[in-house]
């Protein structure tokens, strides 16, 4: 396998960078190799939670940006 075929990839279920496809390793193209050792329910259940988070990340980040515009004094 070559080194350009090799990725960073984000595992579905907890977020974690991984290197895939590393020989020998476990890891899928959607998760660690921690993560697949997880039974399937769990996993899922992870991976719900773990969009979730990052929803609701992106949703106060946009907040703090608009209140931040907000409270800026203007010039005039």
């Amino acid at each position: 396998m070559a080194d350009d075929e090799i990725q960073t990839r984000t595992c579905r279920a907890c977020g974690a960078a991984y290197r895939y496809p590393v020989l020998k390793s476990l890891a899928t193209r959607f998760h660690c190799e921690s993560c697949v050792r997880l039974d399937a329910a769990t996993r899922e259940t992870f991976e719900q939670f773990n969009k979730r988070i990052k929803q609701l990340s992106a949703e106060l980040a946009q907040l703090q940006r608009r209140t931040a515009k907000e409270t800026q004094p203007t010039d005039g």
